[in-house]
């Protein structure tokens, strides 16, 4: 497998095609199908196998534009391009990369979050709840997952990359950063197939 990031919208369909493929050939799939409370159907229809595509239409530029002009932040390039391939992803794991009209500041979304983990006893947590508040949630867990993937707005390095997080509160653990967007799903992609 070519674990390279991908960074231009040929590359991510490349990259995207052979995730959606590897996905579709996966244990993980088949333990998935032969769970009886999993509804695989959900989020791979009959439609995505048969083209072989776990994604969406591509977004427009002017969609994307449409959301930096409501955040206010210019999107790094990886994630821009990511979104120009397609608009949103099913099944990152037990996560759905949202599509670009759904994404919004971690800080707006999850407000309740950042607050129980802002309580005493939490001291531990300041240093990753300051980078939170910073942060875009592309995702949506599949069932309650509780997992989330973020991109920290300002943490961004000469190239306009953002750094990207993956974080699962429910474990205990601090968010697990990533150089930028595609790193992140290059992880995910190895670390599910």
């Amino acid at each position: 497998m070519n674990t390279s990031c991908p960074l231009t919208v040929g590359e991510w369909h490349d990259f995207l095609r052979g995730f959606s493929s590897e996905f579709l050939n996966s244990k993980y799939l088949r333990l998935l199908e032969a769970d009886p409370n999993i509804d695989v159907s959900l989020f791979l229809s009959e439609a995505g196998r048969e083209a072989r595509w776990l994604g969406y239409e591509p977004a427009s530029e002017q969609t994307v534009l449409a959301v930096e002009e409501r955040l206010g932040v210019r999107l790094p390039p990886m994630y821009r391009n990511f979104l120009l391939t397609s608009n949103g992803w099913n099944c990152i794991g037990e996560l759905d990369l949202l599509k670009a009209e759904e994404i919004g500041w971690f800080a707006e979304r999850e407000a309740w979050l950042l607050d129980s983990w802002s309580g005493p006893g939490l001291e531990f947590f300041t240093e990753d709840l300051k980078m939170l508040k910073r942060c875009l949630l592309i995702s949506s867990g599949q069932d309650g997952s509780g997992g989330y993937l973020l991109l920290h707005a300002e943490n961004g390095n000469e190239n306009g990359e953002w750094n990207a997080y993956e974080w699962w509160p429910g474990h205990g653990a601090h968010p697990e950063p990533h150089d930028s967007f595609a790193a992140l799903l290059t992880s995910v992609r190895e670390y599910l197939f």
